[in-house]
């Protein structure tokens, strides 16, 4: 490109992108990095359908494939992710240059234009926006047919558009709308007042917020994918509960991480969750609680070896890092295991390693089974990261407890032997002493007491040696 003309795209008021053949980004102007709130680290070598609106990804892939017959595309539209969240509505012009072998991208910023007087400007610009909402957005006539929709609602439903069109939206089944939230439509176009929804949409299994608007005789509803939230909110509230149970000394850690699980699986059904200890030599793992496992599988992987191809658990542990295997029956971690598992249906499984605050060890592993072969998603993730610390601080309590309960039992052993063991031979030697006849010191009774006293003072000495073995045992028990 000619350096002038570089020079006055890249000080134009417009978005200038310079992409390759692939359509990574290399270049961007300073007008459309100070717009968007990027700096060019945050741009440059990054594919362009990362700043892309889902919804557009695949009509923007179609533009770059086109692009090379075409060599010029102009008045193509799309939403732009800024770096605060916000799309932009974009008009761009692309161009091939086929001796560099890359394209230049020139766009316009629709969404300035809203301050535009011109009402058909403005009408034009709104439906821009709605395009561009991350929220499902549709709106229903008085006999519930669909008469807008946006590509966000479209994908909540998972539907064509040819399916949505004047569709009736109360028999949408992959809405799975249960009969409460029917009557909150139907309370909505009587009494034209605004309401609110969350309902768990079966079909998808995903919670849903929706927020209805009643005018003129019509419902506005914008429709959020809230799973996200949902299962934060639940997670955290199990963690609550679970750490006031452990905090009420009542339940043993077995039982407490039971319920934690238990918790999990509740909220997440197709979870079969496993906690597996590791021994103090970290050479084996040991059931600790799987409340949904079959019993005879868990006695088959109890005291199993840690190593590099051990299954999903012996694995985590050996490597101290997480094990993702989406298909027990295929993946070479599970070789020598895979026939311990396939009568129970076990087809995956993802293990985490629990490792202790200061990573000297690895405590135990938080596993989780499916009966179908699955990639993990990323609510998922981070609620195996969370469950992971909570276990942590469960297993490490309680290992604090049980050494103060062991070292106040050696203490109160020592105190034991000091008040009644030591008393007996000394008291014993005192008295013996007061029989010695120091003025016939030949008398053959002096021989037997001296005989006694030596005894005796082997018998005190044994006493001390298992006082000062017990004492050096806290000792090194502290500096553990």
């Amino acid at each position: 490109m000619d350096a002038r003309f570089y020079s006055l795209l890249e000080h134009s008021n417009d978005f200038f992108v310079v992409l390759d053949r692939n359509g990574t980004v290399v270049h961007t102007n300073a007008t459309l990095r100070k717009a968007l709130g990027y700096a060019e680290s945050d741009t440059n070598g990054f594919h362009a359908n990362y700043f892309s609106h889902p919804a557009d990804k695949k009509r923007r892939e179609e533009v770059l494939k086109s692009i090379g017959d075409q060599k010029e595309i102009t008045g193509y539209e799309s939403r732009i992710k800024a770096k605060n969240g916000r799309y932009y509505n974009i008009r761009w012009s692309f161009m091939l240059n086929d001796q560099a072998d890359l394209i230049y991208v020139i766009g316009s910023d629709l969404t300035r234009e809203l301050n535009k007087p011109d009402q058909a400007h403005i009408i034009d610009n709104v439906r821009h926006i709605i395009q561009s909402f991350n929220e499902g957005f549709v709106i229903l006539d008085h006999n519930w047919r669909i008469t807008t929709f946006n590509p966000a609602f479209q994908a909540i439903t998972g539907l064509k558009s040819n399916q949505l069109k004047n569709a009736n939206f109360k028999k949408l089944h992959t809405l799975a709308m249960p009969p409460e939230v029917i009557n909150k439509f139907e309370t909505a176009f009587e009494s034209s007042l605004f309401s609110e929804v969350q309902y768990l949409n079966s079909h998808f299994n995903r919670w849903m917020r929706l927020n209805i608007y009643p005018y003129n005789n019509e419902l506005t509803i914008f429709i959020r994918d809230i799973t996200a939230i949902k299962l934060q909110q639940q997670v955290l509230a199990l963690q609550k509960r679970i750490l006031e149970l452990h905090a009420s000394s009542l339940y043993t850690l077995a039982q407490t991480t039971k319920e934690l699980l238990l918790g999990i699986e509740e909220i997440f059904p197709d979870m079969i969750c496993s906690v597996l200890e590791v021994d103090e030599q970290q050479e084996k793992v040991y059931h600790l609680s799987a409340p949904r496992l079959a019993p005879e599988y868990c006695d088959l992987i109890n005291g199993m070896a840690i190593g590099p191809q051990a299954g999903s658990c012996g694995t985590a542990v050996y490597h101290r890092s997480q094990v993702v295997v989406s298909d027990i029956e295929t993946d070479p971690l599970w070789h020598n295991y895979k026939d311990l598992a396939r009568p129970f249906g076990l087809k995956a499984c993802w293990s985490t390693p629990i490792l202790s605050s200061h990573g000297a060890q690895v405590l135990a592993t938080f596993a989780v089974y499916y009966t179908s072969k699955r990639e993990p998603r990323s609510e998922e993730l981070q609620m195996i990261d969370r469950t992971a610390n909570i276990l942590r601080i469960l297993i490490e309590n309680k290992r604090s407890l049980d050494h103060v309960t062991d070292q106040n039992q050696r203490l109160q052993e020592i105190a034991s032997i000091s008040s009644h063991e030591i008393r007996k031979p000394v008291a014993t030697i005192l008295g013996l002493v007061n029989l010695y006849d120091r003025e016939q010191l030949d008398n053959p009774l002096n021989r037997e007491i001296i005989k006694h006293l030596d005894t005796t003072a082997r018998e005190l000495d044994e006493v001390i040696h298992t006082i000062v073995e017990k004492s050096a045992y806290l000792k090194s028990e502290d500096f553990n």
